[in-house]
């Protein structure tokens, strides 16, 4: 696997995000004021972090690295499970939406694994195939990317 990304290649990664997350945002969005919803853009930008099913936007060579490295952890956890804390062993103890991200992902990795597929083509797999449960982006990000005036609501 490529194990570089150029900062390039992220900003593109981010910038999909944005186009499916204003893609789902602008008909909620419509929707609100149409009902006379207080506050529409921050209301529609709340509904559609919980609501949209996103692709997952993740470079697949971090996945992969990812994956494996969560799929190992969980493996030392499963023998070593009282003095074993995963969160804070994979590093991702800081940002609660970017763990039950790369959680998610590796669950649905973890059962491809266990029907026989490779973890790389599991990886790939369901970084090209499934949808994310939420957008993993918090409420303030989101309005960033919709108007500046609704931030200072």
């Amino acid at each position: 696997m490529n194990t570089t990304t150029t900062m390039q290649e992220r900003r593109d990664l981010c910038a999909r995000r944005d186009k499916e997350f204003l893609a789902l945002y602008r008909p909620t969005l419509v929707t609100m004021i149409e009902h006379g919803v207080p506050h529409p853009q921050i209301a529609a930008a709340a509904f559609t972090i919980a609501n949209g099913h996103p692709h997952y936007h993740v470079d697949l060579d971090i996945a992969y690295r990812r994956v494996r490295h969560l799929l190992n952890a969980e493996e030392k956890a499963s023998h070593n499970a009282r003095t074993y804390d995963l969160v804070t062993e994979v590093g991702l103890a800081q940002d609660s939406l970017r763990r039950q991200m790369w959680v998610e992902i590796t669950q649905r990795v973890r059962e491809l694994v266990q029907l026989g597929v490779s973890v790389e083509s599991a990886t790939e797999h369901v970084l090209t195939h499934c949808r994310a449960s939420r957008f993993f982006i918090t409420l303030s990000t989101a309005l960033t990317k919709v108007c500046t005036r609704a931030r200072k609501q």
